[in-house]
């Protein structure tokens, strides 16, 4: 059985080992990807209810109603910035579905602080022993594209 993982984001996709903050890319906060932005919008890549929003705007957590674990983490070094140009959508309870608008966020903002990067991560948690995240496209990706799969 394997399980289809959408894009929230526009851009170019990457495996999570290429992540540029080594703690993403030794999946120290789950499997996934990240995607470079060609624009600054996310969108919800499932159906489910938002667990968590950074206090700096960066990061959302959705769990599906079946137990699944997303977050989406936008940039790195991120919450140096406070929440400065990022705008949300959704709180923690609100319940979403695939293709609701979570946030936006400037990626050139991201691009042109010295401490941050501007790649967005998917973030899977506590994926099943011996399954893990498997990229299905490759170059640029629109959102809501399937893009990889757990198997």
């Amino acid at each position: 059985m394997s399980i289809t993982l959408l894009s929230p984001f526009a851009g170019t996709i990457h495996p999570i080992e290429e992540a540029p903050d080594p703690v993403f890319a030794m999946k120290m906060l789950g499997d996934g990807f990240f995607v470079t932005p060609s624009s600054g919008e996310a969108l919800s890549p499932v159906d489910g209810k938002i667990t968590y929003v950074a206090p700096t705007k960066h990061g959302i957590r959705i769990e599906t109603q079946d137990g699944a674990k997303i977050t989406l983490h936008i940039g790195t070094e991120s919450g140096e910035l406070k929440g400065e140009g990022f705008s949300l959508f959704v709180e923690a309870g609100a319940d979403v579905k695939t293709g609701d608008r979570l946030l936006t966020f400037s990626p050139e903002l991201l691009r042109e602080n010295p401490k941050t990067t501007d790649a967005c991560l998917i973030l899977i948690e506590e994926i099943p022993e011996g399954k893990s995240v498997k990229l299905t496209a490759t170059g640029e990706v629109e959102p809501l594209a399937p893009v990889a799969e757990i198997a």
